[in-house]
């Protein structure tokens, strides 16, 4: 039996497989950079989408074309009170 599993958190993402045929341990998949945990962070540029490291490591430069910690507001309205303080508490 094989099984995948993914992790969506606030700051971070990473998949990890379990096969019960090897050792019966989970295996966290490397990204591409050959990191276990990908930052949770989009960044745009002129004409490109930078996502994970190469956006976090941008942050200071880009920071108002860099998206960090959008999970917190996914399935709320721009109206609550909640996204309008954590948005002006991010770019200050």
């Amino acid at each position: 039996m094989t099984a995948i599993g993914v992790h969506l958190g606030f700051t971070s993402a990473c998949v990890a497989v379990f096969k019960r045929v090897q050792d019966g341990r989970a295996e966290v998949v490397a990204n591409d950079a050959g990191d276990r945990i990908t930052p949770a962070v989009v960044a745009y540029r002129d004409d490109e989408q930078v996502v994970g490291v190469a956006a976090r490591q941008g942050r200071v430069w880009n920071s108002a074309n860099t998206v960090v910690k959008v999970k917190q507001l996914l399935g709320r309205r721009n109206s609550q009170k909640c996204v309008c303080v954590w948005l002006w508490s991010s770019w200050l």
